[in-house]
């Protein structure tokens, strides 16, 4: 991968396997889409456009002895091209960090690459979650075609979870019955940490019941805004053209600047697969 430039750079083979761990691993911690929808690719730098379809389910599956009773067809209803848009953080570190961990052997200190990792995840829940104007995706929260139920006062006991329920009600009449994941903002998730009714138990707790996939959550959503998800590659996928990595990018000044980066983008092929809350 010679658009890299790692053989530019003053980094060691030992030392760049370092850190493609370190901004690899940080990446794991902070993603919260990926543990929910599915990956397709990574495939090639080189991939600058992707196919955006949504797809027509027709009526429910048939049953027959001579296969011809009329259940409409599976199609592709739209479909449109859009650029893959590149995901970023560029970090530096100082010529005489680098000059140190050679004279005295010890590793070269990767804390900023991990910064920069953690902001490339936050990105990227930013794409999944809000979409991307400039290059026309749409994200979870604002994809056209989704179902939508209004939120009611989360303050009061019982309320997130009858909400909740109604989010599901509304997938199971799109006809999503199963592999559901919801996504809160932090603080309403820690609200909900509370004891329901004379259940004895907290009222995340029963929400937790209703997903089989998960509860999630980041501060991409909004306080006072969720987000529930029929989760299959049938319905979204995460299209990735360049999974994260590091690049060199140049010398100024004495320092050293690199790039953390990737290339991706969410499809969303069911837009009735979402129901947001807000």
């Amino acid at each position: 991968m010679d658009f890299l430039k790692r053989e530019e750079s003053p980094l060691s083979g030992t030392d760049w396997e370092r850190l493609d761990g370190v901004v690899v691993e940080t990446a794991k911690r902070n993603l919260v889409g990926r543990r929910f929808i599915e990956l397709s690719g990574p495939y090639d730098t080189g991939v600058q456009y992707v196919s955006q379809d949504v797809i027509e389910s027709g009526n429910s599956g048939a049953c027959g002895l001579f296969g011809e009773t009329d259940c409409g067809v599976v199609k592709i209803k739209e479909r449109k091209y859009l650029p893959l848009p590149i995901i970023y953080k560029d970090f530096k570190i100082h010529w005489r960090d680098i000059e140190t961990a050679k004279k005295l052997g010890v590793p070269v200190d990767f804390s900023v690459a991990a910064v920069a990792a953690s902001q490339v995840a936050l990105a990227e829940d930013q794409l999944i979650f809000h979409g991307d104007k400039e290059t026309g995706f749409s994200g979870l929260l604002n994809v056209e075609g989704r179902n939508k139920v209004k939120k009611s006062d989360w303050s009061k006991e019982g309320e997130a979870f009858s909400n909740i329920l109604q989010a599901v009600v509304k997938l199971n009449e799109s006809g999503f019955y199963s592999n559901l994941a919801l996504v809160l903002n932090p603080k309403d998730y820690a609200t909900l940490h509370r004891l329901y009714g004379n259940s004895g138990t907290l009222e995340i707790d029963h929400i937790k019941k209703l997903f089989d996939v998960g509860v999630f959550t980041t501060p991409v959503v909004p306080q006072s805004r969720a987000v529930l998800v029929a989760t299959g590659i049938e319905n979204m996928d995460l299209f990735v053209s360049q999974d994260i990595i590091t690049a060199y990018i140049n010398y100024d000044n004495m320092d050293h600047y690199f790039r953390v980066l990737e290339i991706l983008a969410l499809r969303i092929k069911r837009p009735e697969s979402i129901c947001t809350i807000e």
